[in-house]
């Protein structure tokens, strides 16, 4: 890291030790970006000229990485993720003679749509795509409950338990690669939140079609509250990791 990486990285963080300064005051690129000291006085340096030509140097020699690929392959990731484990897990749900399969047809294509269509939103440029996503929010547990058959099966914890592991265990990996892919954008907790409802959807997807317990205090406590707590860990999550760029 050369000493220009050094000051621009303290000046983001306001860490400006004796060391930056002193490199900035006799630097043509890092001088003019030195805030104003104490006194008042601007400290010497050239016009911003040779922070523009940096600045589209470094456009002309960094590739550019379309962000539509990246939502592309973790949607796709997502979707495997969750036909896989359904797949694996059955249909147990959808073969109950109790079942209504219209409301579980509808809500689980709306499901898929969550899984794979809202990583995509969570990882578009901008600020209204993932925030519409958490506006959608609070329509998944009122849909979890209304395709619900009522009928309790998990009537210990124990047996109710599997559910809440299967939501947490299936997100690790889609939230895994998409906090991954958020390093390369600005720090945005509604954008992270987004992401994890994303990802532990594919928990809820699964579910949707395996679990035979339709009742509402189980579908809110043991799909819809781990899900919840998942878009909630990715907002830390997000900030303990380094951003490589401060595109929004």
């Amino acid at each position: 890291m050369s000493d220009c990486d050094r000051f621009l990285e303290a000046l983001a963080s306001d860490r400006l030790d004796p060391d930056n300064r002193a490199h900035a005051r006799g630097c043509p690129v890092c001088g003019p970006l030195l805030p104003v000291d104490g006194s008042g006085t601007l400290p010497p340096g050239p016009s911003l000229e040779a922070v523009h030509a940096r600045a589209l140097e470094a456009l002309r020699t960094t590739p550019a990485r379309p962000w539509s690929r990246d939502a592309a392959r973790l949607a796709l990731l997502q979707g495997a993720v969750a036909l896989a484990v359904a797949s694996m897990l059955g249909v147990s749900n959808w073969n109950s003679p109790v079942a209504h399969h219209g409301a579980l047809a509808v809500v689980g294509a709306f499901l898929l749509a969550l899984v794979t269509v809202g990583s995509v939103a969570a990882l578009a440029p901008g600020h209204r795509r993932p925030r519409l996503l958490l506006w959608l929010a609070p329509v998944v547990p009122l849909l979890l409950v209304a395709s619900g058959s009522g009928v309790h099966t998990a009537t210990t914890l124990r047996s109710a338990m599997p559910c809440l592991v299967t939501v947490l265990l299936t997100a690790v990996v889609p939230l895994a690669v998409g906090l991954a892919l958020l390093r390369g954008m600005a720090l945005d907790a509604p954008r992270a939140m987004a992401l994890g409802l994303s990802a532990a959807a594919t928990g809820l997807f699964v579910l949707h079609w395996h679990c035979a317990d339709g009742s509402g205090p189980h579908l809110l406590c043991f799909h819809a509250l781990p899900w919840l707590a998942v878009g909630l860990l990715a907002v830390p999550l997000r900030r303990a990791l380094p951003t490589t760029s401060h595109v929004p």
